[in-house]
């Protein structure tokens, strides 16, 4: 503690030289009657020696030294007065200095780190988009960032995740969530209502879960029939209305129909590629090399690698742009490579529609070339689950008059 306060205040090392034997012993036992503080002192040889004292009291020793007829002569020089007169001649690392502590300072109050964890399904791409446009990405002021209304709008961006939070730390901040299973829309209980034939088959399997059956196995239905009924029966004879729910397997019949031009526009590489290195730093996109975005037909591939220091995200990150060119040719397909893109968009079809428990028993298929396409059109039979909930519609006569008397 001594030593900083010596060092803040300053102080100067020099030297005690008397020509007669007693001058310089003298001048420090006159220095030491009159309360000045020395320290460090080292013999330097016959009738000399060498000692320290502040710089404001080395001035105030001439008069002494005269009495004493000894010489004092400056040695060192230290301490924080000296030092900031000799930067004061450095006007460059002053300024240079200055400058950096006012970006230090404008940087930290800004978000330079976000991190994503817990999520499986979605893309991390995809919520730090999303995050961006609700206001937090790289660079972002801390202070305008509004942790809970952010997460609420995530929440409502993305119906799958069942929490999220922000969580903010320095100038990081990280996205935490758990990703949920969405609940079935049969099963979202909004009201009473019936199952509903989606389209004409013959039932093959009725599994009622709540309401009423109306058909059974081997009935044949037609689109908008009603299969289950949201009027229940309870035990008293009464009727109560439910929300009816229900699996019900059926065969039907579609058909899918894909046209394919025979004259084609296909894109071929040429082998010629250009690559462009940029620089992410702080948010700022700073071009590593000069060479500029290629014109004509080019496809661009991009990478990024991100920086890290102890497995710590930096806000730094170099990218890496491939640019393949390509040309458009005109080619003209044969029947049997128009009919294999043709069943490739059919089965497409045909997965879309019938869903996962859905399956083609039987199908037929015939294929025809007009007008400079083929068209492939295939009769299936599918097994596939027609069941679709339709609300049912109430008026009740007796809220309404309550409202009105209210009105009155």
């Amino acid at each position: 503690m001594i030593k900083l306060t010596r060092w803040l205040s300053g102080w100067v090392e020099f030297s005690i030289a008397g020509k007669k034997k007693g001058q310089a012993e003298r001048f420090l036992t006159l220095c030491a009657r009159s309360g000045f503080v020395l320290w460090g002192m080292q013999a330097g040889g016959q009738e000399s020696f060498r000692c320290r004292v502040r710089a404001s009291e080395y001035a105030e020793l001439r008069p002494y030294a005269r009495k004493c007829r000894v010489k004092l002569r400056l040695m060192r020089r230290r301490g924080l007065v000296f030092w900031m007169k000799k930067l004061g001649k450095r006007k460059g690392l002053v300024l240079g200095s200055v400058w950096f502590c006012l970006i230090l300072w404008i940087l930290s109050g800004r978000y330079w780190v976000i991190t994503v964890s817990g999520n499986q399904q979605l893309a991390q791409q995809s919520l730090l988009q999303a995050a961006g446009e609700e206001g937090l990405f790289l660079g972002a002021v801390r202070e305008e960032i509004d942790e809970k209304a952010l997460a609420a709008a995530l929440m409502q961006r993305f119906p799958e995740i069942s929490w999220v939070s922000v969580n903010t730390r320095m100038c990081s901040a990280e996205i935490c969530l758990e990703e949920g299973v969405p609940k079935p829309e049969e099963e979202s209980g909004e009201g009473p209502s019936n199952v509903l034939a989606t389209i004409d088959g013959q039932i093959l399997s009725i599994d009622t879960f709540d309401g009423t059956a109306m058909v059974q196995a081997g009935d044949a239905v037609t689109k908008g029939q009603l299969l289950i009924s949201g009027v229940k029966e309870d035990r008293q004879g009464g009727n109560t209305l439910v929300y009816a729910r229900g699996k019900i397997v059926a065969r039907t019949r579609r058909t899918f129909t894909a046209e394919i031009p025979l004259e084609q526009t296909v894109s071929t590489e040429t082998g010629k590629t250009k690559t462009r290195w940029g620089l992410q730093f702080f948010g700022m996109n700073l071009p590593v090399t000069l060479r500029t975005q290629p014109k004509g037909t080019w496809r661009k591939e991009s990478l990024e690698i991100p920086a890290t220091l102890l497995d710590t995200p930096l806000p730094i990150l170099l990218t890496e742009e491939v640019w393949h060119e390509y040309r458009e040719e005109e080619v003209t397909l044969n029947r049997k490579e128009a009919e294999e893109r043709a069943w490739k968009i059919v089965n497409l079809q045909q997965a879309e529609l019938l869903g996962k428990e859905g399956r083609i028993l039987t199908e037929t298929s015939k294929t025809a070339v007009r007008e400079g396409k083929l068209i492939l059109t295939v009769q299936a039979e599918c097994q596939e689950e027609i069941g679709k909930n339709s609300q049912i519609l109430l008026e009740d006569d007796d809220v309404k008059n309550k409202q009105e008397n209210k009105g009155k």
